[in-house]
């Protein structure tokens, strides 16, 4: 499932969205970043899961208004609330965690709203196949967050994709499972000290 665009693209906007005179560098922050992917199942109802960011980095010059991401994603640790499932996707016929380690986004952003990223372009590679990906930011802000004795500057927000999962050769069992997958990359980015 093209879950890996959703977190790859979610590191674009996290980065772009402060205001520099010079670029800015962000970390992904990997415990609050996941791609959140559903599948229509049997045309019944939906079927969700997630998976984690193994590491990622980004860029944004608010004044230039441009930002450049890149992450990789662990296919490894897909979790859909269901182990059997999750065997599934993990195996040759899906993703092949074993054979592909990571799924990589990297890309940057093209759309500005009131300072802020709102749309990105990139390249998306899950399963050895790489594919572009447009992503749209349902929100995005930047802001500094005390949480007990963290205080930091961090940018992000959730950002949405339409995705073919047999445009990255992921298309078995086509008659239970939809072919469109729905992307939901909810991403976080630690600003760098400078």
């Amino acid at each position: 499932m093209n879950l890996f665009s959703f977190a790859l693209g979610f590191s674009l906007a996290a980065l772009a969205g402060s205001h520099a005179a010079a670029a800015e560098h962000y970390r992904i922050d990997p415990d609050h970043t996941f791609a959140h992917f559903a599948v229509v199942h049997t045309g019944v109802s939906s079927v969700r899961g997630r998976m984690g960011v193994a590491k990622g980095s980004a860029s944004l010059d608010g004044d230039k208004q441009t930002a450049d991401v890149a992450v990789d994603l662990d296919p490894r640790s897909i979790d859909t609330g269901v182990k059997k499932l999750d065997a599934v996707l993990s195996d040759e016929m899906f993703f092949d965690v074993a054979k592909y380690k990571t799924a990589r986004f990297a890309g940057h952003a093209v759309k500005f709203k009131d300072g802020m990223p709102s749309e990105f372009d990139g390249e998306l590679t899950i399963h050895g196949v790489t594919r572009p990906v447009h992503l749209t930011a349902e929100h995005f802000v930047c802001k500094q967050v005390k949480i007990l004795v963290l205080d930091r500057f961090v940018c992000g927000g959730d950002l949405q994709a339409t995705l073919k999962r047999s445009d990255f050769g992921l298309d078995k069992y086509s008659s239970m499972v939809s072919d469109e997958v729905r992307l939901v990359i909810s991403v976080e980015a630690i600003r760098e000290d400078k």
